[in-house]
């Protein structure tokens, strides 16, 4: 695993142990800050099921101001943990340990980009969509979702809008946007 662009390009990261997680390969990273480039200058990010943050590190190497990085796992959180301080990004981050719900509902400020990637086949997608809902703080958010099922979320949330989909293999990237 390493850092796809930005000031931290190259850099390698300490990827997580053991088979139970399986990190965001670097074609589809690429893939989807291209989608999503440029940045919003100063961004303000949330990593909802953030393993050891590779996501959410190169969120702030390409110039986010902050990310939240939302994960359960103890040894994941110690990989994310070292991974921030390795690329000098523990000060410009904030790890909420424990359930992704009780996380979510802890921000409280404006987020700009949301990334959704949790464990396949749990049934956590739904649930992180209602609680993301639940919150005005959200309301501007650009949420992205990688999956391994075409499924789209704004048929069961009507407040959503389905703005860009596309598959890469097996998996697919989905990017949502809120209703005003």
């Amino acid at each position: 695993m390493r850092v796809i662009s930005g000031e931290k390009r190259g850099f390698k990261l300490q990827g997580p142990n053991g088979n139970h997680s399986r990190p965001t390969e670097d074609k589809i990273k690429e893939a989807i800050f291209n989608i999503l480039f440029p940045l919003i200058p100063d961004a303000i990010c949330l990593d909802v099921f953030s393993c050891t943050g590779s996501i959410g590190i190169e969120f702030l190497s390409r110039g986010a101001k902050k990310v939240y990085f939302s994960e359960l796992n103890y040894d994941n959180i110690k990989i994310l943990k070292e991974n921030l301080i390795k690329t000098d990004y523990l000060e410009r981050s904030e790890i909420l340990r424990g359930d992704f719900r009780k996380n979510i509902s802890l921000i409280n400020e404006q987020i700009d980009y949301i990334y959704l990637d949790p464990p396949y086949k749990k049934g956590f997608y739904t649930i992180a969509f209602e609680e993301i809902m639940k919150k005005e703080e959200f309301k501007n958010s650009q949420i992205i979702v990688e999956s391994d099922q075409d499924i789209d979320y704004s048929k069961e949330f009507h407040d959503l809008k389905r703005r860009f989909h596309r598959s890469y293999g097996r998996k697919y990237i989905s990017i949502y946007e809120r209703l005003k």
